[in-house]
C-alpha cells in the first residue's frame, strides 16, 4: 500500500508544484483582476463537472468492478454532454459566468467531464499509476502551453489561459481514453435499467454531497466577487490555492485508501486503516503548514506580484480549517468506500449551512478575512460531524485518533515493504 501512496504522492506533488507555478504566472502577468476572472471560470467548470459526476463520479469508482463496462461508460458519457450544456447556460443566465465565456465554458466543461469519467474508471480498477500519470500529464500540458503563450507569443491575456485549457483538457482526454480502453475488464451484462438505477442513485448521493461541499469551498468566491470585485477575489483565490496545496498529503493517501476500501469487505481492516491514515495525514499537513506562517508578506509580493501582499492573512484564517479537512478527507473516503455516501452528504450539508450563515454575515464587512474564517468554520463543522458518526458507527474511541508507537511501526513496515519490493 505504501508503494501506491508514495507513487500517488509523488505525482500529486509534481501536480501541486505545476499548479502553483500556474497560479504564480496568472497572478504576476494577468494581475489580481485577471486572476479573479480565471478563478470564477475554473469554479464554474468544476461546478459543471461535479454535476456531471452524478453519473460519472465516486459511484462510478464503486461500480466499475461490479458492473459491465459499456453499461457504465456510455450513459456516463451521454450525461456529460447533457449536464455541461444545461449548466453552462444556467450559470450564464444567472450572471455567475461572464456571457462572453459561454461557448468556452460549454466546450471545456464537456471535455473535462469526459476526462473525469475516464479517470474515475481507472481509479475503480485500482490502476493508480495510470490515474496519476494522466492527471499529471494534463497539468503539465497546461503549464507548458500557457507559458509558451505568455513568453513566446507575448499573449498576456485571459484568452491565453483559455486556449491552454483547451489543449490541456483535450490532451488529458486522449491520454485517459488510451489508458482505459486498451485494458477493459469485461463482466457479464445485467439488466440495463438496474445498472442505471445503481449508477444514478449512488451517484446522486455521492455528488449531492460533493456539490454541496464545492459550495462550501467556493461560495465565498461568488460573494467576494459580488461585494468586493474580481481583484479581491483574485488575491483571496491565490491564498486559497497556496493553502489548499497542503491537502496533497491527505489526497494522496485517501486516493489509495478509497480504492483499497472499495475492494474489500473487511470493515475492521477499513476502520483501522482509516484511523492510521487520518493521523498520518493530519501531522504531515501540520508540518507543511508551519513554513507558510513564517514567510513574511514581502516574500508573497515577490512571488505573486505587488497586489498580493495579504496572502499570508488568508492562509492564517484558513489554517485550522485546512488541518481539519486533512482528517475529513480520510473519513469521507471511508464512508464512500463502504457505500455509505449519505453520511458525507449530511456532513457537507452541515458545512454548507455554516458557509451561508457565516459568509453573508462576515464577507460583506470583513472581505478576505471573513471568507477565510467562514471556510474554517465550515470545514470544522463537517469534520466534527463525520468524526462523531465514525466513532459511533464503528465503536471507535476518540483516543484512538491520538498518535501512538504502533502508528510509527505501521509507517516503518510499509516503507520497508516498499523498498524491499523495489530493490529485489
Amino acid at each position: 500500500m505504501f508503494n501506491k501512496i508514495l507513487y500517488t504522492f509523488s505525482a500529486k506533488l509534481l501536480t501541486a508544484i505545476l499548479n502553483l507555478l500556474i497560479v504564480v504566472l496568472t497572478s504576476r502577468y494577468l494581475g489580481a483582476e485577471g486572476r479573479g476572472v480565471i478563478s470564477l471560470l475554473m469554479l464554474n467548470i468544476t461546478l459543471i463537472m461535479m454535476c456531471n459526476n452524478f453519473a460519472g463520479g465516486g459511484a462510478l469508482v464503486y461500480l466499475t468492478t461490479r458492473e459491465n463496462f459499456s453499461q457504465l461508460v456510455v450513459p456516463s458519457y451521454i450525461w456529460a454532454f447533457i449536464s455541461a450544456s444545461t449548466l453552462s447556460f444556467i450559470l450564464t443566465a444567472f450572471n455567475l459566468s461572464p456571457p462572453e465565456y459561454l461557448v468556452h465554458l460549454l466546450l471545456i466543461s464537456i471535455i473535462y467531464s469526459l476526462n473525469a469519467v475516464n479517470l474515475n474508471m481507472l481509479l475503480g480498477y485500482e490502476r493508480i499509476k495510470a490515474y496519476n500519470f494522466a492527471s499529471l500529464f494534463q497539468v503539465f500540458v497546461l503549464f507548458v502551453v500557457f507559458s509558451g503563450l505568455l513568453f513566446g507569443d507575448g499573449n498576456r491575456s485571459i484568452s491565453s489561459y483559455v486556449l491552454a485549457l483547451y489543449v490541456s483538457f483535450s490532451s488529458g482526454l486522449i491520454a485517459t481514453s488510451f489508458l482505459l480502453f486498451k485494458k477493459v475488464h469485461p463482466l457479464p451484462k445485467k439488466n440495463l435499467w438496474d445498472v442505471l438505477k445503481r449508477l444514478f442513485s449512488n451517484g446522486f448521493l455521492v455528488q449531492l454531497g460533493g456539490l454541496i461541499q464545492l459550495l462550501n469551498y467556493r461560495l465565498s468566491y461568488y460573494l467576494l466577487d459580488f461585494f468586493h470585485g474580481a481583484a479581491f477575489l483574485g488575491i483571496y483565490s491565490t491564498g486559497v490555492s497556496v493553502a489548499e496545496a497542503l491537502w496533497i498529503f491527505g489526497r494522496s493517501i485517501s486516493l489509495v485508501q478509497y480504492a483499497r476500501i472499495s475492494n474489500t469487505t473487511d470493515l475492521e481492516y477499513s476502520r483501522k486503516l482509516t484511523i492510521k491514515l487520518s493521523k498520518f495525514s493530519f501531522f504531515t499537513t501540520a508540518a507543511a503548514l508551519i513554513p507558510l506562517f513564517l514567510l513574511p508578506a514581502n516574500i508573497y509580493v515577490y512571488i505573486f506580484g505587488p497586489e498580493f501582499g495579504h496572502i499570508n492573512r488568508v492562509i492564517l484564517c484558513l489554517a485550522i480549517g485546512i488541518l481539519a479537512f486533512s482528517v475529513s478527507g480520510m473519513l469521507s473516503h471511508y464512508f464512500s468506500g463502504i457505500g455509505k455516501f449519505h453520511i458525507n452528504t449530511q456532513a457537507s450539508a452541515i458545512g454548507f449551512i455554516i458557509t451561508v450563515a457565516a459568509g453573508f454575515g462576515l464577507i460583506p464587512k470583513y472581505g478576505m478575512a471573513g471568507a477565510g474564517i467562514t471556510a474554517t468554520l465550515s470545514y470544522l463543522g463537517s469534520t466534527v460531524f463525520q468524526l462523531i458518526v465514525f466513532c459511533i458507527s464503528t465503536r471507535t474511541k476518540l483516543k484512538e485518533f491520538f498518535p501512538e508507537n504502533e502508528d510509527i511501526k505501521f509507517v516503518r513496515n510499509e516503507m520497508k515493504l516498499f523498498f524491499q519490493k523495489n530493490t529485489n
